[in-house]
């Protein structure tokens, strides 16, 4: 298989996790034109990691999995169809080309963390947007507090972190990784039988923790860390696009 074989080739390579088959098992069924949930259904329910994600996806209202309303694989896919199954198998090629980006531009390990174990972003932020269509159409937001955004553009820049303010230098540098994290993510994308078209990325501070949902998809919300620098990842898909 194609894509499981760029999946562990990366790892490899990038010193990072190599996902399960079943992850590029799951990316394969749903660039197909037949998608069959009852396939989906047994892909995910023999997966700890995708089911885990899938659920989480399917009670965005949840922050714990007591909270969960709907708790079993069926119901998940009965209530949002395609849409969880297309959010999941395109979370895996973003998560992948952000941590492909960060050891390459940066020298550093980014690792998935859970969300409850980092502090809560709040107030001002740099907030990374890029749109893509294609299969499937949607928006990823990555965020991240000043600190994070301050380290990262020091690192880029070769500039100590006590002579960078905040402002342009520091979004033109997360602007470039941004840029070559979309590149890569539309490579794996495309590898994986998901082409799709990237808009530009726009960079800006921000207030607004809000991720807008595209109309008929759903989100998955992701955390990565890299010792002082925290990064927030939301993935919002409407999957109708797939044919």
């Amino acid at each position: 298989m194609k894509e499981t074989v760029q999946y562990k080739d990366l790892a490899t390579r990038y010193g990072f996790t190599a996902p399960p088959e079943c992850v590029a098992r799951l990316t394969q069924l749903v660039a197909q034109s037949d998608l069959e949930l009852e396939k989906v259904a047994r892909i995910i329910a023999s997966d700890k990691e995708l089911r885990a994600r899938l659920l989480r996806v399917a009670n965005p209202k949840a922050d714990d999995p007591s909270e969960y309303v709907i708790d079993t694989v069926e119901a998940a896919l009965m209530r949002h169809g395609v849409a969880c199954a297309v959010l999941i198998a395109m979370g895996t090629p973003l998560s992948i080309a952000l941590v492909r980006t960060v050891q390459t531009m940066l020298s550093m390990k980014l690792e998935q963390a859970d969300r409850r174990s980092v502090p809560v972003l709040e107030g001002e932020h740099l907030l990374a947007r890029v749109g893509f269509a294609g299969k499937a159409t949607g928006q990823v937001y990555l965020r991240m507090d000043m600190d994070s955004a301050t380290l990262i553009a020091s690192a880029i820049l070769g500039i100590p972190e006590a002579e960078l303010t905040h402002g342009p230098e520091v979004n033109d540098a997360v602007g470039e990784l941004l840029n070559i994290m979309t590149g890569n993510f539309k490579s794996n994308l495309c590898d994986a039988g998901l082409d799709c078209r990237l808009q530009t990325p726009d960079v800006r501070t921000s207030e607004d923790l809000e991720t807008p949902m595209v109309a008929g998809g759903g989100v998955e919300r992701m955390v990565f860390r890299s010792g002082r620098i925290v990064m927030h990842v939301d993935l919002t898909v409407n999957p109708w696009n797939v044919n």
